[in-house]
């Protein structure tokens, strides 16, 4: 497809800037459109009349912002979708139409929700310390934080005290008070690609310096660590979101070596371990012998999400930095849910936890033994399932936002690629989760995939 590009030599705006706004434009506009190759770097300077470094600066603006992606011997390809910004939520408003199987939604099913215990937690809460708990600040000894650093804490090998623990409003809120209690504008920060995007723009709002490390290149992080030379590195270490990829005890030993090497700090965002943690599997926390983790724990995903609960533990000498951060964004976090929390953890969590166990290990299983039936499991880009997310791989240059709509006309929903890549993606793929359906709609939704990732391959082989 033939694209005109246009620049006025007679404007005060510079011919790069130029440059740049008119091919973004069309690619916002869909004239560009996904994975379409642009005119070599050659062909523009001719076509335009300018020289090299007008369009290779244009080019790279338009790179660094996750428009279009270099190519080494092939050149440069779009790789923005009109879907990158908005389809994140979209899910959220067909969940509950008709007929619709979600793939897309990480929630429980409401039969899980705890909500006759939480109940029972409620009103001992409310007898016990009313109306005290009804007021901003706590004018009492908090026994949820007293109960988290006493019990709670300890089957994860991690040992702090009330002082360095915050009690946070979600993990959202403690990603964003923990940043700011140490990074400044201009510091570099490493992530995941692909990973969880609300903390991309946290972190872009603070205009930090983003890099984002390829996650089949993990192992490699300390070649990346010499050459930018982070402050920090954001981890979900335990059924990461979204490959589902999950980190073994040498790998997180290794990352509390480097960042005592290398003096940067661990931000590590813990939703799900509740359920590993039995299995040995332990928060990078537990290997911090320097004291350089952030451990972020949120109770969203195991239990109830309109409960906006979670915590912070921080390194010792910085622990006062996000409590004060956290006061400045809401106070506290209720006390009534604190305190009501604290008897659901005290009272009926390890039940709960069972059975949340229970299910998501019948639920693995009957995805495993669907993708190897239908034989679309080895395009699965973890083999090792623990958590409650899986990829499949396409083509490279098969847009996921089109698989995303082929599927949702066929009333099954998943979440694209682009709803996890803050730069240019270096992996084509689209992630499910496997809780929130019945195992006759899993199986349905199944076979759907196998047909849409069939015919994606066999397109891609002509």
């Amino acid at each position: 497809m033939s694209v005109s590009i246009q620049i006025d030599k007679n404007s005060k705006k510079p011919l790069y800037l130029q440059l740049y706004e008119d091919i973004k434009q069309k690619i916002l506009s869909g004239e560009l459109q996904y994975m379409q190759r642009l005119p070599s770097v050659r062909s523009l300077c001719k076509m335009l009349n300018v020289n090299l470094s007008t369009v290779t600066k244009a080019l790279s603006k338009l790179e660094n912002e996750g428009y279009i992606k270099a190519t080494p011997g092939s050149g440069y390809y779009v790789v923005y979708s009109e879907y990158q910004d908005k389809i994140i939520f979209e899910e959220e408003n067909l969940v509950d139409a008709q007929g619709y199987i979600n793939l897309a939604s990480s929630k429980l099913p409401y039969s899980l929700y705890p909500i006759e215990w939480f109940k029972n937690s409620l009103n001992c809460a409310i007898e016990e310390y009313s109306p005290q708990i009804f007021d901003y600040i706590e004018h009492f000894k908090n026994p949820l934080k007293e109960y988290l650093v006493a019990q709670y804490l300890k089957k994860f090998g991690i040992v702090t005290t009330p002082q360095e623990l915050t009690v946070v409003s979600g993990a959202q809120q403690g990603i964003e008070i923990t940043t700011k209690s140490f990074l400044k504008p201009g510091d570099t920060i490493f992530l995941e690609n692909p990973s969880y995007l609300g903390a991309y723009h946290i972190f872009s709002n603070m205009h930090l310096n983003i890099v984002g490390i390829d996650i089949d290149q993990m192992q490699n992080i300390e070649d990346y660590i010499k050459k930018f030379s982070p402050k920090a590195i954001y981890i979900i270490p335990f059924s990461q979101n979204p490959t589902g990829v999950s980190y073994n005890k040498e790998y997180k030993e290794y990352l509390c070596e480097l960042s005592q090497k290398y003096d940067f700090y661990i931000i590590e965002d813990d939703f799900l371990s509740d359920i590993g943690v039995d299995e040995g599997i332990l928060p990078i926390k537990a290997y911090d012998k320097y004291d350089r983790v952030f451990y972020i724990k949120s109770f969203s995903t195991v239990t109830m999400p309109a409960l906006r609960i979670g915590f912070v533990v921080a390194p010792r000498h910085l622990a006062e930095e996000v409590a004060y951060y956290k006061s400045m964004a809401d106070i506290s976090t209720s006390l009534l849910i604190q305190v009501s929390f604290y008897y659901f953890l005290k009272n009926f969590f390890d039940k709960h936890i069972e059975n949340l166990k229970a299910y998501i290990n019948q639920r693995q299983k009957l995805f495993l033994r669907l993708a190897k039936d239908l034989q679309i499991d080895d395009r699965l880009f973890t083999q090792d399932v623990q958590g409650i997310f899986v990829s499949f791989y396409l083509p490279p240059k098969m847009s996921s936002a089109s698989i995303y709509n082929k599927l949702k006309m066929q009333k099954v929903l998943v979440q694209p690629h682009t709803c996890f890549y803050h730069k240019p993606a270096s992996t084509n793929f689209f992630r499910i989760s496997f809780l929130d359906c019945r195992d006759d709609e899993l199986q349905i939704a199944m076979q759907k995939i196998q047909n849409v990732l069939n015919s994606a391959y066999q397109k891609e082989e002509v």
